[in-house]
């Protein structure tokens, strides 16, 4: 039995390399024999970079860079062996860098994800793929651009802070030398959300709320968005509003393809071209995907769903294991076989979490292998 384990994080527990583990060994007691293949993935959000550096190798390279609020913080990028680089946006922007309380997108600036690219073309990297997951920024990217060498002026030709707060006052841009440096370099800008820049589907009324901001400073955020927005329309002659995933990181991905030569894929497609995922599946028996907590927004294109659909593409059975499965989650309609969940009435979420590896392996004791 050749089996092809593919797990995401499951978040506030376990690494997708730990879950992945995890799985392995709860299969192995009851089923000794099984070939098993580990793939741990990701989605563009935090992690990402270390499934890309399990599955083609590469070395990271620490920096020094700020915060979301400007504050000193050690970083790093991921230098891979063909010389492109990978950056996550959690890194230096993203909610794990402040504590939960102190979150606010009007003052919160992806100037530190900015710093960390200018780093990683310092240290020759020519093509630069970017993981937008994990943010805590609604400033449309302003922070990123102005370390690469972008200025925002407002009415009286001043440089602006680049913060979500001041999107609304920005009137124009000025580009200073430095940002020459970096007009050649291609980015993919790996996401796996499809929001517009602004609006109700965009990027402040979506996600801010996540990131500290209440029902007004979301208004003043999208406000300051679609301002943003004809700015930087003005500027690279690009309608940023209908491009597909403008919104993801808080606009930065909108920021971003505005000013450079970029495409945008998803984070699941850049992991799963890398590590031919599609031969893994096509040559297993039964392949096991799962995720911290399994809803109806699985659905909507998580990793999990993904794995699911490749896996009917080829006729393989597909089995989800998770941390916890909602009611509304239609595991037959995603195409799942059969579903397991660590969660039950004896087990409190807290517990959970503290035993999440543990559980996992118990329940992957029960995944039925053999059809």
């Amino acid at each position: 039995m050749k089996i092809l384990v593919c797990p995401d994080s499951f978040k506030g527990s376990l690494s997708s390399y730990e879950a992945a583990n995890a799985v392995k060994e709860g299969i192995l007691k009851n089923s000794p024999d099984s070939e098993i293949t580990l793939l741990p993935l990701a989605d563009g959000g935090e992690g990402t970079a270390e499934c890309l550096k399990r599955i083609v190798g590469g070395e990271y390279r620490k920096v020094k860079t700020k915060n979301i609020f400007f504050e000193e913080l050690d970083g790093d990028f991921l230098l891979l062996k063909d010389g492109s680089a990978f950056v996550e946006t959690a890194t230096a922007s993203g909610i794990m860098t402040v504590e939960k309380p102190r979150l606010n997108p009007l003052k919160a600036s992806t100037y530190g994800t900015g710093l960390i690219i200018k780093k990683s073309v310092e240290n020759g990297a020519d093509r630069i793929i970017v993981g937008l997951g994990g943010s805590a920024t609604n400033d449309g990217g302003m922070g990123a651009l102005n370390a690469l060498g972008v200025d925002f002026l407002d009415e009286n030709q001043k440089v602006l802070e680049p913060s979500g707060e001041n999107m609304i006052r920005a009137k124009s841009v000025s580009i200073r030398d430095e940002f020459s440096k970096y007009k050649n370099i291609k980015f993919t800008l790996a996401c796996d959300v499809e929001n517009p820049f602004y609006g109700k589907n965009g990027a402040a009324y979506v996600f801010a709320s996540q990131k500290g901001a209440g029902e007004k400073e979301i208004e003043f955020l999208d406000r300051g968005l679609k301002n943003l927005s004809e700015i930087y329309n003005s500027f690279s002659k690009k309608d940023i509003q209908s491009v597909s995933g403008s919104g993801a990181a808080g606009g930065l991905c909108g920021g971003l393809y505005s000013f450079f030569d970029c495409e945008i894929k998803s984070g699941f497609d850049v992991l799963s071209e890398k590590a031919g995922l599609e031969e893994l599946i096509k040559s297993a028996d039964l392949v096991i995907t799962g995720e911290g907590r399994t809803d109806y927004q699985t659905s909507f294109g998580k990793l999990p769903f993904k794995i699911s659909a490749l896996c009917k593409k080829y006729g393989k059975r597909c089995v989800l294991l998770s941390g916890d499965i909602s009611p509304d989650a239609d595991i037959k309609g995603m195409g799942f076989e059969s579903a397991y969940k660590i969660m039950n009435k004896s087990i409190t979420l807290e517990n959970a979490i503290k035993n999440a590896y543990n559980l996992l392996v118990e329940t992957a004791k029960n995944i039925e292998v053999e059809r």
